[in-house]
């Protein structure tokens, strides 16, 4: 009978310890997996800002002339594509195609006198070698034959810079680029170093911007994935493709803008300067707002109130809407990031 009893004291510890671990475990078990649909996330509020710029030609040169001369005729006016070949301009080439043929017809001279003092030489040669002759008169042919080639040689230099300088007459832009400016008119005396006009690279234009450092870190986070609004082009605003061309690296002080420039790849109806353009961008509100879920924010007697995970509440106030049912509100006591009760 006694080993029966305590059998039964001994089942009884054993069915209250058995419960007591279950409801610890129980407990435990709930906090662990308590959803995350009670806590919400602080958001920085976003403001939209739309920068305008105004598109321009990607590079711009000025032309001038690398020689003097009266110009004798002009390609392209105002407004007009450089052709494959490149000419904007000719210059007289009357006294360049003179020295060239002077420069030609000297070369024929000496090639015919180094063929004959070859010979001579070839002669001479027999000649010494029976002793029927000089040395000193080989020697002295020898040194004919030589200082005419090197006078050849100096002739083909000369005539390679005579082309050089006929094609300098001939003022070149690179293909595709459109003219500016003009400055010059058929007839008139080019000097050299004068400005005959502008031209410009209007296939690929630039639009460039001032930003802020705020507006400039939203644009980076776009990963070249910059769209451009054109108002202007069409009855509908017209969106093209845009990518990040440069960056200065200076910065100014007075306006604490930062200097950018928005190359345009997409298709455009017309490609020339002054086309207004509009870039939109996120940016974190300066007024420090942040974004909560309206069921979040509690009303007491015209305030407004949230309440922290550890059940703080915080004393907000409300600035209005935000986008997917949620307030916009302020509190030196809320930062993005902190996490609170998605119910009061």
């Amino acid at each position: 009978m006694k080993d029966r009893r305590r059998l039964k004291i001994i089942a009884l510890c054993l069915g209250i310890t058995g419960i007591l671990h279950t409801s610890h475990g129980a407990a435990a078990d709930n906090v662990q997996t308590q959803p995350m649909g009670d806590f919400f996330v602080v958001r920085a509020a976003m403001r939209q800002v739309s920068l305008t710029g105004y598109t321009r030609a990607r590079y711009v040169m000025d032309i001038v002339s690398e020689e003097a001369g009266r110009c004798v005729r002009v390609v392209a006016d105002v407004g007009d594509q450089i052709k494959k070949d490149g000419v904007f301009a000719v210059l007289d080439t009357t006294f360049i195609d003179l020295s060239l043929k002077k420069n030609r017809v000297e070369q024929e001279r000496l090639k015919s006198l180094i063929a004959y003092n070859a010979k001579e030489v070839r002669r001479y040669e027999e000649l010494v070698e029976r002793e029927t002759a000089a040395q000193s008169t080989l020697d002295s042919l020898q040194n004919k034959l030589d200082q005419a080639q090197f006078q050849i040689q100096a002739l083909q230099v000369q005539e390679a810079e005579l082309k050089e300088r006929q094609s300098r007459h001939h003022i070149r832009v690179p293909p595709g680029w459109s003219i500016i400016e003009r400055t010059v008119e058929p007839g008139e005396w080019v000097s050299v170093g004068s400005s005959l006009g502008k031209a410009g690279d209007f296939r690929t234009l630039i639009v460039p911007f001032s930003m802020s450092p705020a507006e400039y870190s939203a644009l980076k986070k776009l990963n070249n994935k910059v769209e451009l609004l054109f108002p202007d082009l069409n009855e509908k605003p017209l969106a093209v493709e845009a990518s990040l061309e440069r960056i200065s690296p200076a910065f100014d002080p007075e306006t604490r803008k930062i200097n950018v420039e928005l190359t345009i790849y997409g298709n455009l109806p017309e490609k020339r300067g002054g086309l207004r353009t509009e870039l939109s961008l996120e940016i974190p509100d300066p007024s420090g707002a942040v974004l909560v879920p309206s069921s979040a924010v509690a009303e007491r007697y015209e305030e407004f109130w949230l309440t922290r995970v550890n059940g703080d509440r915080v004393r907000v106030l409300f600035l209005g809407d935000g986008p997917d049912n949620t307030y916009r509100v302020r509190s030196p006591e809320l930062r993005p990031g902190d996490r609170l009760k998605a119910k009061p």
